[in-house]
C-alpha cells in the first residue's frame, strides 16, 4: 500500500526531474539562439523557407515548450503543498 508520505516522494521525484528538463531545454533554446543562422541552410523536404525563419520558428517553439513546463511546474509546486500535508491517520 502507497502511504502519503510515498505518495509525496513521487510527486517531488515528478518535480525534480521536471527541473531537470526544462534545465535541459533551456539549454538547447540557448543554443539554437547562439546559432548564426547566415551559415546555415535547410532542406527542400517541407514548405520554402530560409535557414534564419526556420531557426526563429525554432526558438520560438522551445521558448514555448519552456513556458508549457512552467505551468506544469506551477502546478506541481500546488500538488506539492497539499501532498506534503497528508498523513496516515493514528
Amino acid at each position: 500500500m502507497s502511504t502519503p508520505t510515498d505518495l509525496d516522494e513521487q510527486v517531488t521525484k515528478v518535480r525534480d526531474a521536471l527541473h531537470a528538463l526544462r534545465r535541459t531545454l533551456l539549454t538547447l533554446e540557448r543554443t539554437y539562439a547562439d546559432l548564426d543562422a547566415n551559415t546555415l541552410d535547410v532542406d527542400a523536404l517541407g514548405d520554402p523557407t530560409t535557414a534564419p525563419e526556420t531557426l526563429e520558428s525554432a526558438v520560438d517553439a522551445l521558448r514555448a515548450a519552456q513556458d508549457t513546463l512552467g505551468i506544469a511546474d506551477a502546478d506541481l509546486d500546488v500538488a506539492k503543498r497539499h501532498t506534503s500535508r497528508l498523513q496516515q491517520r493514528q
